[in-house]
């Protein structure tokens, strides 16, 4: 557990000063060894290894799911390359995309860090749904795409990442949204509704899972363990919930201010009030997360520049104490939750000792050690 909150402790402590371009790029390589290099910790590196392994298992697979990735992994393995260095070396990829991304912005990237690593980071690098970080990865240069107004090129990183994760798709409708004002009563309204409607499980059940059963049998049954395994669903209006609904009321607060520190990005804000908007569908059906994803930067960036746009020193303060607070109590409750990240390991411990346990043994590893099952 305190591995986790010392590194984000370790990323506001640096965004408080002006780091030399040399020492900001070692922090982030030391984060980066954090992130990208887990090894027992997560939940699905254990398939991804075997299917690495076994092609006839992967090919089974690849004809049912996202074929992008498994003809990736076929062409690394068949060069000899060891399956946690191409796992490893992907999610150093996209971390390395992440941070290019972020710099093409005027805000502190360790501030960014701290306050985006407990939302989605600790998901996507240490948990690892690894075709999802895949796809993440190529929207992040997509949106780089259409911001730079070359709509092929975006459109061709979406079809790639859309092979590699369905959950893409959801940059098709960002393409026809992100120039639109979001205007205040709209964003109330819709927040409102799909706040009524998200824990309605058994409405979400009739209203999405039985009419995708008659367009489609072969999706229904594969979408059938996400929404209806109480595992993947929630009736629940969580804390966060109501610190997400506090935090859209302070953006539409501040739009104004916020707008002026954006200038021409007003797609920033667009795209965290839709986050915001469907958050709880996220909360109520996990598989949703997986299509919100891709909006955390964006939701992480408004803030920021929320921060940047206020001028009195007091409401600074408040505010920052506000997203340090929420930061690290969703740090300790996204450690906290099961097993998947405590006890943390490293695959570079391991390697430096020359010390490779067995599969078996290290996919039972933090089933038999974490206190948080």
């Amino acid at each position: 557990m305190y591995i986790y909150i010392t590194i984000i402790l370790f990323c506001f402590l640096l965004s408080t000063v002006k780091l030399p371009k040399s020492i900001e790029n070692s922090a982030l390589v030391l984060i980066a060894l954090f992130l990208c290099f887990g090894y027992m910790t997560g939940t699905d590196w254990y398939n991804y290894e075997k299917y690495y392994y076994n092609k006839s298992l992967a090919e089974g697979i690849s004809k049912t799911r996202e074929f992008g990735y498994f003809y990736l992994q076929t062409a690394i393995e068949e060069l000899g390359v060891n399956f946690w260095i191409f796992h490893i070396t992907i999610k150093v990829l996209v971390f390395y995309s992440l941070i290019k991304f972020i710099r093409k912005f005027d805000v502190n990237i360790f501030l960014f860090l701290a306050l985006f690593i407990p939302e989605a980071g600790f998901y996507l690098f240490i948990d690892c749904p690894f075709r999802n970080l895949i796809a993440f990865g190529f929207c992040l240069i997509a949106f780089h795409k259409l911001f730079e107004n070359k709509i092929y090129s975006f459109f061709i990183y979406v079809f790639i990442a859309i092979n590699f994760h369905a959950s893409a798709m959801v940059m098709l409708l960002l393409f026809f949204v992100y120039k639109k004002d979001l205007k205040t009563a709209f964003v109330l309204g819709a927040t409102l509704i799909i706040y009524s409607l998200a824990f309605n499980i058994e409405f979400l059940i009739t209203s999405i899972y039985t009419p995708l059963i008659k367009i489609s049998p072969t999706l229904g049954e594969r979408f059938k363990e996400y929404l209806l395994n109480t595992r993947f669903i929630s009736h629940d209006f969580n804390i966060g919930s109501y610190i997400r609904i506090m935090i859209l009321l302070i953006l539409l607060l501040f739009k104004e201010k916020i707008i002026s520190e954006v200038k021409n990005r007003p797609y920033i804000l667009t795209f965290s009030f839709i986050l915001l908007m469907l958050y709880p569908l996220g909360v109520s059906l996990k598989i949703l997360q997986r299509f919100i994803l891709y909006l955390f930067p964006f939701y992480t960036l408004s803030i920021l520049y929320l921060l940047k746009s206020i001028q009195v020193k007091t409401n600074i303060y408040i505010l920052s104490l506000l997203f340090v607070s929420f930061s690290l109590m969703q740090t300790y409750k996204t450690v906290s939750k099961d097993y998947r990240y405590v006890p943390y390991t490293n695959y570079l411990i391991y390697s430096i000792q020359n010390n490779f346990p067995p599969l078996e043994y290290r996919h039972q590893y933090n089933h038999k050690n974490s206190p948080y099952k």
